[in-house]
Formats: structure tokens, C-alpha cells, sequence
């Protein structure tokens, strides 16, 4: 990333003794005592406290990124250009992040948005990042709008897979947009009007394994996530809120999924090969 940017953040935790060497500042921070549903607060924190660091060194633009992921093909002309294209007049840029992991949900607080890398200027950063109001002695953080009709929809159901982190990124997104702007949107228009979603694959990223090998970046593709030709077209579907679907169908969608994951890890591995493998003569 030093490469690519003037300034280079690690934010990470104060008791963290494995920490590579590079062209980067590292900043520690205490975790939260609760780490949240998959660690949805450890990721809130971090992102913050580096949000946070880059406001005082003067950045105007940033770019979230995890340290498990490479992107071969990062252009930071192009994602200024997909920032700054027609943004809304009260925002001095769009986010753009991928459309997948983006879905359209009716009731609107289960919609999703992706929690693995975004760009855009430090405000609509902070406003989609940022720890205003946020509660990490909780599991999980949801805007007072929509507690009640959350739990009366869950009904005792855990919480944990129903309110995925993706769907509390994109309700605290769209609950800072209405306070803080004074506009009610829902996913749809939001995606389309203050996003901007691209193919993730354009970047050409390597998703590393915990251990080796890489991870599926897509996942999940049983479900009909938004695409970059839904976002360019306008065009995405709003869907009501259902159970898994079972039976031949889910069997079908779920076995669709696994050739596609197939697919993706063989694309990555080959970019590996492409990019980094040594040559032997």
C-alpha cells in the first residue's frame, strides 16, 4: 500500500507482538472488551483509530484495506475517479466499495452493505466507520429507529447470523445519513445515489488463508447479491425477507455457489503464479 499512497496506516492491538516490517505508521490500541458478534466491535475500533490518525496527518481521501488481502491491480486514479463521479451535493464524495455483499432487503435495516474495503473522503469515511454512538460493551450496535422491529421480526432467533455485520455496517450508515443529513433512504437509492459499487475483481484480489492458500472473496453466491451492472443500470431487485431456502432449490443454489467459490480461488491462485511466483531456468 506504501507504494500507492502518501500515508500508510496499521491499526492494530496493544498486546500485538507479531508486526511486519514496512513504510507505515502503527498505532496500538486497547481491544474492546466485548468483541462483538464476529468481531464485528474489534473491526469497528481499529478502522476508527486509523480513520482517526489520518484526520490528524491531513488526508484527505482513504482507502480501508485489510491486511489479509493483496490488490494486484489497486489504481488510485481510478478510484478517485469512481469517488468523485457525480457524488451528491452534500457529500464530498461516494464510497465506492464491492457490490457484492451489497442486497436489498425489505424491511430495509436487514439490507447489507460489504465490510472489507472502501474508499471515498475521510467524511463519508467517518460517517460510514466512525464510533459516534456506538456502544462496544454490546454483542451487536443498532439504531434505536430500529430495535424493536428487529427483535419483534427475530423473535428470540440469535441474533448473531440474523443481523449479520453487514447488515449493522449498512444500518448505522443509512441511520447517520438520515440524523446527520436529514435524508430517509432506503439501500436501493442509497447504493445508487451515494455508492459507488464496482466488481471487486478489477482490483485483482488475493484473499490470503489463515493458514495457506487463499479465501473465497465472493462467498455465498447462492444469494443475489448486487452486481456493477445492477448499480450502472439501476436496476437491482428488492428483496422481502425470507428463511434459507431449503429443498431442491437451495440444494441447487448452494451447489452453484460451490462451483463459483471453486472458479474464484482457481482465478486467485492464478494470479499468484501471474504476479509473484518465482521462475525457475
Amino acid at each position: 500500500m506504501s507504494k500507492h499512497f502518501e500515508l500508510t496506516i496499521l491499526s492494530t492491538w496493544e498486546d500485538e507482538k507479531s508486526i511486519p516490517s514496512g513504510q507505515f505508521i502503527t498505532i496500538k490500541s486497547a481491544k474492546p472488551a466485548i468483541a462483538g458478534f464476529s468481531s464485528r466491535n474489534y473491526q469497528r475500533k481499529s478502522t476508527a483509530r486509523g480513520i482517526e490518525m489520518a484526520r490528524h496527518a491531513g488526508c484527505d481521501y482513504i482507502l480501508k484495506w485489510r491486511t489479509d488481502m493483496l490488490a494486484t491491480q489497486l489504481d488510485v486514479e481510478q478510484l478517485l475517479a469512481w469517488s468523485d463521479y457525480q457524488p451528491p451535493k452534500d457529500a464530498k464524495s461516494r464510497l465506492v466499495m464491492p457490490a457484492f455483499r451489497n442486497i436489498s432487503i425489505n424491511p430495509d435495516y436487514l439490507s447489507t452493505i460489504p465490510d472489507l474495503f472502501a474508499f471515498g473522503h475521510i467524511d463519508e469515511m467517518e460517517r460510514l466507520w466512525g464510533e459516534e454512538g456506538f456502544d462496544y460493551s454490546h454483542q451487536y450496535n443498532v439504531p434505536p429507529e430500529f430495535t424493536k422491529p428487529l427483535h419483534e421480526l427475530a423473535q428470540g432467533d440469535d441474533l448473531r447470523d440474523f443481523y449479520c455485520a453487514e447488515a449493522e455496517l449498512y444500518a448505522i450508515y443509512q441511520s447517520r445519513v438520515r440524523n446527520q443529513l436529514g435524508l430517509d433512504l432506503r439501500h436501493k437509492v442509497l447504493a445508487e445515489k451515494r455508492l459507488r459499487l464496482i466488481d471487486y475483481r478489477k482490483l485483482g484480489i488475493l484473499w490470503f488463508g489463515p493458514k495457506a492458500g487463499f479465501r473465497s472473496i465472493g462467498q455465498a453466491w447462492e444469494h443475489p447479491w448486487w452486481t456493477e451492472t445492477n448499480w450502472m443500470k439501476q436496476n437491482a431487485t428488492v428483496h422481502s425477507y425470507g428463511r434459507p431456502i431449503g429443498g431442491i432449490k437451495g440444494r441447487i443454489r448452494r451447489k452453484i455457489s460451490k462451483m463459483k467459490i471453486k472458479a474464484e480461488l482457481k482465478l486467485q491462485n492464478q494470479l499468484w503464479l501471474k504476479n509473484y511466483s518465482a521462475t525457475v531456468i
